[in-house]
This record gives C-alpha cells, sequence and structure tokens, in this order.
C-alpha cells in the first residue's frame, strides 16, 4: 500500500510459499497485488520466485472476481505490463512440460470477461490493439469471438457507456456486426447514444471565445485504421491520430499541451467527431424504424367540441372524463425504443440528420401511441429538431398526423408533462416562451385542427390554459414583485437626481452656477437631466405593469416588453447616474493631469461604471436585441427610399 516495492520483492523472496496464497479481502494472489507497481521488471521477477513446475497455473490463477494476471495488467497505466505478460506467457508455452497450449487471452472472469472486454470497458485502445496484433500474430483464430459476456453484453456496449468513443470505433470498425447486437435491457449501441446528449456538439454550449478555439468549420479525419482482420490474421499498421489539417493539427496540439482550456477543447472536439464517426456506421445498420404504426391514408375527421361557446363547462366535463378514464387504465407511458425518436427526444440532431441521409424514408415513422417524430420534438420542446425537420421540407406530411389518444401537434405542446424549463430570466419570461412555443405550432397546422378535441374533450387551448394555470400564477407573483421593487429603486434614484439638479457642483453666485462654462459641468447637467427622465419613465413603465391584469396571452408580447423597456430605463438611469457623479468628482476634486494622484482619483471615479456595465452587460445585450427588433418593426412601416437613406446615414 505504501508502493515500497523493493521491500515487497525481499518479503516474498523469504517467504516463496505464500506467493500463490490469498493476499487480501478480493483473493488477490502476491502476483496480482505487483501489477499494481506498474513495474514490468517485477512482476517478472515475482514470477520467477514460483517453482517451474507451478508457474503455469500461477498464471491462470484467478482472484475472488475471476481475474488472472493479465486482466490485472491490462488495468495499469504501461503497456509494458502486458507485454511482460505476454514474454512469460510465451517462454512457459515453449517448455516442453506445457501440455495444455491455451492462452491467457481466451479465459474469462467470473463476469464473463475476456481481458479484450476489460481493456475495452476500460478504454484501454492501444492496450486492445497489442493484444488483438498479439492474438493474431499467434494464429489463435477471430478475436472478435471475445468480445461479448455470457449475458451477450458486449465490448461495444460498454465502451459507449464508457463514453469511451475512441475504443467503441476501432472496435466497430473491426466488426460491423456489434452493431446489430443488443444488451440486457435489449438496447443497441446506437439506442444508448441516442440518450448521451451530451456527448454530441449539438448539444455542446459554447460562448463566442471558446467557438472560435472549437473551429467548427474545420474537417477532422478521424482515423486512419489498421486493416481489417483476413483469415484470422491482422496485419500491424500504423495508427494516426485525429488530425484538423497537416498544419493546424501540430500547431493546436502543442497549445493543448501548454493551454488547460485549449487542452479541455480539443479533446472535447475529439469526443465529438468520434462520437459522429460511430454514428455514421450505426445508423447504418439500424433498422428498427421500419416497424411502423402507420394507420390507413384515410381523411380524418376532426372531433368537434360538445359545448364550443360554453367554455368553463365544457372544461368541467373534459376534467371528470379525463379522471375516469385514468381511474380505468393507469396510462402507462409508452417508452420509445426507436434511435431516431429517441434522438429527436433528447435533441441530437446529429443521430436525426444522419438518419435523414442515409433512410430517408424513416422521416414516416409512428409509434406505437401515433406519434412521428414532429410530435416526439415538439412535446419536449426540441427547437434544433424542428427547424431540422423545417430544412428537409417534410412539415407538412407530418402535421396531419394525429396521435391514438386524438392529440394534435398542437395538443403536445400545449401539455407540460414533459416541460422542461429554459434557462431564462424568471418565470415570465418562461411562460412568454411556451406561449411563443404555442404560436409557433399553430402556424403550422391546419387551420380546422385548433377546434380538434381529444380523446378527454380538450381542444388544444383548454389544454394550454389547464396545464400553465400553475405556471401563470408563478409569472403573476414573480412580475408583479419584480415591477414593484424596480420602481422602488428607480423612485430612490430620481429623488437623487432632482435633488443634484439643486446643488451644483462649485455652488453658484446670485443664481448662476459657478462652473457654468466648464465643458465637463455641461456634461454633468445633460446626464442629470437624461438620468431623471429616464428614472421617471421607468416608474411609469413598472406602474403600467402593476396595474395590468396580467392574463395569459398577456405574457406573450405586452408584459415581456413592458419589462424589458423597464428595465433598459432603469439601467440608463443608473448609468447617468454614474457618470454623473464621475463628472462631479471632476469638478469638485481639482489636481493636476501630471500628477499620479490625479490619475489615481480620476479613475477611482469611473470605476463604479465600468463595474457597473460589467455586471449589467446582459441588460446592454437585451436592450440591443430591443432596438433591432422595434427597426424590423419600422422597416414593414417606413418606405423603401426613407429605410436606405436612413441605412447611408448610419
Amino acid at each position: 500500500m505504501e508502493k515500497r516495492w523493493k521491500d515487497f520483492k525481499e518479503i516474498m523472496k523469504d517467504n516463496r510459499e505464500n506467493i500463490l496464497k490469498m493476499f487480501d479481502l478480493f483473493e488477490n494472489n502476491a502476483i496480482h497485488v505487483a501489477t499494481r507497481s506498474n513495474d514490468p521488471k517485477l512482476l517478472k521477477e515475482m514470477i520467477a520466485l514460483v517453482p517451474e513446475e507451478e508457474r503455469w497455473q500461477a498464471m491462470f490463477q484467478k482472484n475472488g472476481e475471476g481475474n488472472t494476471v493479465l486482466h490485472e495488467a491490462v488495468l495499469c497505466k504501461r503497456m509494458e505490463m502486458v507485454k511482460a505478460v505476454f514474454a512469460v506467457e510465451d517462454g512457459l508455452q515453449e517448455e516442453s512440460s506445457v501440455d495444455e497450449k491455451r492462452s491467457l487471452l481466451e479465459v474469462k472472469n467470473s463476469r464473463g470477461e475476456t481481458p479484450f472486454f476489460v481493456a475495452a470497458m476500460h478504454g484501454k485502445l492501444e492496450m486492445l490493439k497489442l493484444m488483438a496484433i498479439h492474438f493474431a500474430m499467434h494464429e489463435m483464430g477471430d478475436f472478435r469471438q471475445h468480445l461479448r459476456r455470457f449475458d451477450e453484453y458486449s465490448a461495444l456496449h460498454a465502451s459507449v457507456i464508457g463514453q469511451h468513443f475512441d475504443v467503441a470505433y476501432w472496435l466497430l470498425r473491426m466488426d460491423k456486426e456489434l452493431a446489430k447486437l443488443k444488451d440486457k435491457q435489449n438496447l443497441t449501441c446506437l439506442q444508448l447514444l441516442a440518450k448521451m446528449p451530451e456527448a454530441f456538439r449539438s448539444n455542446f454550449q459554447l460562448g463566442p471565445v471558446k467557438s472560435l478555439l472549437y473551429m467548427d468549420e474545420e474537417n477532422v479525419e478521424l482515423f486512419k485504421q489498421s486493416k481489417d482482420l483476413e483469415s484470422g490474421k491482422m496485419e500491424k499498421r500504423n495508427l494516426r491520430k485525429p488530425v484538423l489539417s497537416d498544419i493546424n493539427y501540430k500547431f493546436w496540439k502543442s497549445m493543448a499541451k501548454e493551454f488547460e482550456g485549449v487542452g479541455r477543447m480539443w479533446k472535447e472536439k475529439k469526443k465529438h467527431k468520434l462520437v459522429e464517426g460511430l454514428v455514421n456506421i450505426l445508423v447504418q445498420y439500424d433498422l428498427s424504424w421500419q416497424i411502423s404504426c402507420n394507420e390507413s391514408k384515410m381523411t380524418r375527421l376532426i372531433r368537434m367540441p360538445y359545448h364550443p361557446f360554453n367554455v368553463p363547462k365544457r372544461r368541467r366535463l373534459s376534467a371528470k372524463k379525463m379522471e375516469e378514464r385514468r381511474s380505468k387504465d393507469d396510462e402507462d407511458p409508452v417508452f420509445d425504443r426507436i434511435p431516431l425518436l429517441i434522438a429527436a427526444k433528447t435533441g441530437i440532431e446529429e443521430i436525426v440528420e444522419k438518419f435523414f441521409e442515409v433512410h430517408p424514408e424513416a422521416i414516416s415513422h409512428v409509434n406505437n401511441d401515433g406519434q412521428n417524430i414532429l410530435h416526439v420534438g415538439i412535446r419536449y420542446r426540441q427547437n434544433k429538431i424542428l427547424k431540422l425537420i423545417e430544412r428537409k421540407g417534410v412539415v407538412e406530411s407530418l402535421v396531419h398526423q394525429i396521435t391514438k389518444k386524438g392529440r394534435t401537434i398542437l395538443h403536445e405542446i400545449a401539455r407540460m408533462d414533459y416541460y422542461k424549463a429554459a434557462r431564462l430570466a424568471g418565470v415570465a419570461f418562461q411562460l412568454q416562451d411556451e406561449l411563443r412555443w404555442y404560436d409557433k405550432v399553430r402556424s403550422m397546422i391546419p387551420e380546422h385542427y385548433i377546434m380538434h378535441c381529444d380523446v378527454d374533450g380538450h381542444t388544444a387551448e383548454d389544454m394550454l390554459e389547464n396545464e400553465h394555470d400553475d405556471m401563470l400564477k408563478e409569472a403573476q407573483k414573480w412580475l408583479k414583485e419584480t415591477a414593484q421593487s424596480c420602481s422602488t429603486v428607480a423612485i430612490l434614484v430620481a429623488t437623487v437626481v432632482f435633488a443634484a439638479a439643486y446643488t451644483v457642483p462649485g455652488g453658484t453666485e446670485n443664481g448662476t452656477p459657478v462652473l457654468l462654462h466648464s465643458g465637463v459641468f455641461l456634461f454633468f447637467t445633460i446626464m442629470d437631466v437624461v438620468a431623471l427622465a429616464t428614472s421617471l419613465a421607468s416608474v411609469v413603465v413598472f406602474l403600467s405593469i402593476l396595474t395590468s391584469p396580467c392574463e395569459l396571452w398577456d405574457f406573450h408580447k405586452s408584459l415581456p416588453r413592458k419589462l424589458n423597456l423597464g428595465f433598459a430605463l432603469l439601467f440608463l438611469s443608473l448609468m447617468t447616474t454614474m457618470l454623473a457623479f464621475s463628472a462631479t468628482m471632476l469638478l469638485t476634486i481639482r489636481l493636476e493631469w501630471k500628477n499620479w494622484t490625479s490619475t489615481l482619483i480620476y479613475s477611482a471615479a469611473f470605476f463604479p461604471v465600468t463595474i457597473f456595465a460589467m455586471i449589467q452587460f446582459p441588460v446592454i445585450m437585451m436592450t440591443r436585441s430591443i432596438v433591432d427588433k422595434l427597426w424590423k418593426q419600422l422597416k414593414r412601416v417606413l418606405p423603401i427610399r426613407l429605410i436606405n437613406c436612413l441605412t447611408r446615414g448610419i
């Protein structure tokens, strides 16, 4: 445990009769323990301490987990440990005293795992290649038969679950049949990947600086693999690492070694490209989409509500009907096992796009619940998947599908069973996002589908209001509290700048400011007036929010716009107040510019403005987006010639 391996060797020399006895609670012997040293010389010396007639059996002796010395050596950091085991094994096989010509590579532990499987499960790609070459050189047959456990759990599954995608890619190149295997949960490797959105580029969030480092426009060559096995033999070939290009590869590799941030980005990009390579192969072997539950192509008549004008009564009857149906059957959810729909649910754009490329007809797949890929993507609010379907131009062929429970895609977006809150500023903006989704989907479906009822008698509008009732209450409470807090701050700012207008810096003489002709005094006056005007304007905006009824569709455009405008005005008032304060400092404390103390004081005066600008940067970006939206709306109203003149002027 203290890694005093020299002392360990000396003790075992004096106790040779105990080398093959149980050493710890895992039933390891001294040879198993010696593999932890990562010292091939020590391992050979420990094996040499065993009597010659017992060495062959000692190599095959298993610990409590059924691991031989080769299983343990595979877990080491140095490949020389595996080479040392092979060297000892080859030497023993050449001796005439050995009758049994079996290999350690074929031995399975108590879980049915060969050393090949263990290496794949722990991401030991180089050791896996070494063992495959050794296996082929000794003409032991096809090593691919040793990549499965007793329960048919394959090494490819193990490497994918462990996110060792370089190993998975190599295994798949060696044996394409692994793509068709299923684990004990009846899942293929493509289904496993479809449940790992964090492993794909489309779900990897990057800032502007990291996006430049990522260099997504570069083409990455993944691997130049060795030749496939032919007649049980494999030719060894030098393998190259993934390259961004002949020039960029060496440059960014050296940068990755020097800078930790670049190194992480390099690692992430390599993972993303390897996953894409895996998907390219796995999708070709996936035919699960062919089993579809498409009904006849007859025109489906929509189900109109029983009481179209008596909305409260209709909702009461619909709620009662829903409870009755749920009491009869528990309405167990249908779990999709189709990789295409799983990828649509998790938002993995790469898998869905590859399906469209390799199997274009998979777009028409319908699951047991009567849902197609558009239903699934909209239900889980996957905007990337919806945009991909729109780019492919197949929305029109999917929007008419109605599920077995009588729900259109508008019903799916109205439900909150699978809602995941977006990373927005507050509940009001989350509700706005939901209403935007609903409005977008409503523009996609046929007009008469809006009044269609599901099996419970709910129209999409009814379901939207019922499902979002709790969110509406939270949004109303959050909006009122936010508006009240911001209006208090705005009133405080207005009070301060109003008082500052009558106590001008430098004082007055007969009512005239002493520093009237100073440029800095003019700047102070302008900033003070702007601060007063914007603070009072923000108070008016926040008061209009407090007096608003805050109905559901008010959160679509009206209330968020008012809140954004109030935030922008409040930010502007605070900023101009800080600038007015800085101008006051310059007017009150007059020091020579060449003096270092004056420079320090002037810098300190502008320091609050700088800090405030950095903290409120998201608000500045929000204000910019508001201006962009207003400009787009003005362009629709103003004449084209006037717009061209304004654009040239800007």
